[in-house]
């Protein structure tokens, strides 16, 4: 069996298996999407349009997978 990171285990657990890596960020309780693109040295514009499923950057989701690069 292959050793797994926390955030893999944590990627696999939210997305049904699939493992996105270091490129993606999972949503957690008090996140904000202003301050997610802060803490991963982006913007919330490019953030935005790395995730067109996000209509409106004021409504994310806990478990939402979010591509930073």
């Amino acid at each position: 069996m292959e050793n797994k990171n926390m955030m893999e285990i944590e990627l696999e657990n939210v997305t049904g298996g699939a493992v996105y890596g270091e490129n993606y960020y999972i949503v957690k309780s008090g996140d904000t999407l202003s301050a997610i693109a802060v803490k991963h040295h982006t913007t919330v514009n490019n953030l935005l349009a790395l995730n067109p499923k996000i209509k409106n950057p004021d409504l994310i989701y806990v478990g939402d997978a979010i591509r930073l690069y």
